[in-house]
């Protein structure tokens, strides 16, 4: 369980969330091409070190050292690197001024003192995480390090419940009630009041990423005489899909007082139905319909929403654009 208090503290106030909403007014291009550059480049570099100081370890650890290398705390060096980049298409981009980025955000509420504002204005800049696109699914930024730094968490909880439990099926539910506690408690309701099933999704697919790494996935680790290597090329898009988007996979919001100051459940209902007249338009329905013709639920969405039903997890539909759109 050390890994888990660097995850669930590290960067405690910031965890980022995102407004998918606000993408819909300028929809990034797409980045996967960029993205998947980098990946590969960190990956490598993960491989090298590997090869270098721990030569003799197994696939499994080498692949748990791959994510590893991304970072295990919130807010990687890489998502810092995306935020600042200028090279990257992405919603909110870096010039528009914080006034003009977050005035229509689903978060924000009318208050009565310019000064409260000044400061709900600040918190918004410091969570709210840019969205972008990779393959026509449009994902916070702050997936990127659910997928590396929780995936890693996932992948060490499974590797450590394997020797408990008689199942693998019972090895991975573990893993994800690790991702459950963070956004019941910590990370989603005490820090910023969001508890976001699309972070759970990401989570998920990095874990997959570390099993398909010693599994002959479509990225797999293979011996040489130099060391591990990696065989074939690490693409995102096999692991990105529209669980991750928020306003597809909505989140549960409380209306209790957070960390941020800034309760969600009753702003983000108010302000969802200004966003009908654009969900309604040709170019929504076009990703939504998109979405629907590629979404194939992972184990994960499957288990969360059995615990849904049993009353176990919030119900996040009354937050669903769909249901909101169509009352």
């Amino acid at each position: 369980m050390k890994y888990l208090l660097p995850i669930l503290i590290l960067n405690f106030v910031f965890a980022g969330e995102v407004d998918q909403y606000l993408a819909w007014n300028q929809l990034p291009n797409d980045e996967s091409h960029y993205l998947n550059k980098l990946f590969n480049e960190e990956i490598q570099a993960a491989l090298d070190e590997i090869n270098k100081n721990h030569n003799d370890c197994s696939c499994e650890e080498a692949a748990g050292r791959i994510l590893k290398h991304f970072g295990i705390g919130l807010n990687t060096p890489l998502e810092k690197q995306l935020k600042s980049s200028t090279q990257l298409d992405k919603y909110p981009p870096n010039e528009i001024h914080i006034s003009e980025r977050y005035k229509k955000s689903i978060f924000r509420r009318e208050l009565p003192f310019k000064n409260l504002e000044q400061y709900q204005d600040y918190i918004l800049e410091i969570q709210i995480d840019e969205v972008v696109n990779v393959d026509g699914i449009y994902i916070g930024l702050d997936k990127l390090t659910h997928f590396t730094a929780s995936g890693f968490l996932y992948y060490k909880i499974y590797r450590l419940a394997l020797e408990f439990v008689e199942s693998k099926e019972a090895a991975i539910e573990m893993a994800i009630a690790i991702g459950i506690y963070g956004e019941k408690y910590i990370l989603g309701k005490i820090a910023t009041g969001v508890f976001s099933f699309a972070d759970l999704e990401s989570n998920y697919q990095g874990f997959l990423f570390a099993l398909d790494l010693c599994n002959a996935g479509p990225t797999h680790l293979k011996r040489s005489g130099k060391g591990w290597e990696l065989e074939g090329v690490f693409d995102l898009r096999n692991y990105v899909n529209p669980f991750w988007d928020e306003s597809y996979n909505p989140s549960y919001y409380y209306e209790n007082q957070n960390l941020s100051l800034i309760p969600k459940a009753q702003a983000v209902l108010q302000n969802i139905p200004d966003y009908c007249l654009k969900f309604q338009s040709d170019r929504i329905q076009g990703i939504f319909d998109y979405y629907d013709s590629m979404a194939k639920p992972s184990y994960s969405v499957k288990y969360l929403q059995q615990l849904i039903e049993k009353g176990e997890l919030p119900d996040p539909s009354p937050f669903y654009i769909r249901t909101i759109c169509e009352e």
